[in-house]
């Protein structure tokens, strides 16, 4: 029979540590990281909000602006298969905030503030969005 001491026993407690660590184990694991601020990253995000908005629904992102954490995207929010007479998207601007591994929607009304007739380029003092995505974001 084998006897285990104190001291086996505290080394075999510290390669287990070790183990864990080197697998992403412990007390504090990243759950698969932080997010990117990419056009194929954002895109995917975008065409997914849009998607949740209605099924029929598609964006083609033409542009993205990042600052702070907060991404802007521009580009023609309308349907997946649009009739050719017919109306083929319009421009639309969507804000989305990085929480994590996800970029999440925000909504205009929600992180753009109190906006200003007299001064209608001026930052909000209760905007939410980062100063430099708030034209592209909730003035568009």
């Amino acid at each position: 029979m084998r006897r285990i001491t104190r001291t086996s026993a505290v080394a075999g407690l510290g390669l287990a540590g070790l183990l864990l660590a080197a697998c992403g184990g412990g007390g504090d694991p990243m759950v698969g990281g932080m997010t990117e601020c990419t056009e194929p990253v954002l895109s995917e995000a975008a065409i997914g909000y849009a998607e949740s908005l209605s099924p029929d629904n598609t964006y083609t992102l033409d542009g993205l602006t990042c600052a702070d954490g907060w991404a802007v995207t521009t580009g023609t929010l309308g349907p997946k298969d649009p009739p050719a007479d017919g109306p083929q998207g319009a421009p639309t601007s969507l804000i989305f905030e990085a929480e994590g591994q996800f970029w999440i929607p925000k909504e205009q009304a929600a992180v753009c503030g109190t906006y200003n007739p007299d001064d209608p380029t001026a930052y909000p003092a209760d905007a939410i969005v980062p100063e430099a995505l708030y034209e592209i974001g909730c003035l568009t």
